[in-house]
């Protein structure tokens, strides 16, 4: 029974893959990347998700009347979310432009 290789490096080339279909286990760039960019869409749905957990306190409070502790869960659930949002925003758009960057790069050394 064959075992196991003990790290990436040792998987010959051919097992890797083309470079822009999945991500290159042997580029650490990439795999920060990879990794920034599962940690933005987290930070993206837990922010959007307290902005909806805001709105549906909020018609709470339309509907049954406003409490002091439903005026505090709609209040932190906007500053958490925006906190949250923020820079997950910034990164997702980094992350997408450098990989269009790629994508051009790519694409004038493959026509040269």
């Amino acid at each position: 029974m064959a075992t196991a290789p003990k790290s990436n490096r040792e998987i010959p080339d051919i097992d890797r893959g083309p470079a822009h279909t999945a991500v290159d286990p042997f580029d650490d760039v990439l795999v920060r990347r990879a990794r920034l960019k599962r940690i933005s869409s987290l930070g993206q749905r837990t922010g959007y998700g307290l902005y909806v957990a805001s709105l549906v306190c909020g018609a709470i409070g339309i509907r049954w009347g406003y409490t002091p502790l439903l005026a505090t869960l709609i209040a932190v659930a906007l500053v958490v979310g925006s906190m949250l949002l923020a820079p997950t925003i910034v990164i997702s758009h980094g992350i997408k432009a450098a990989e269009r960057e790629e994508r051009r790069a790519a694409a004038t050394r493959s026509t040269q």
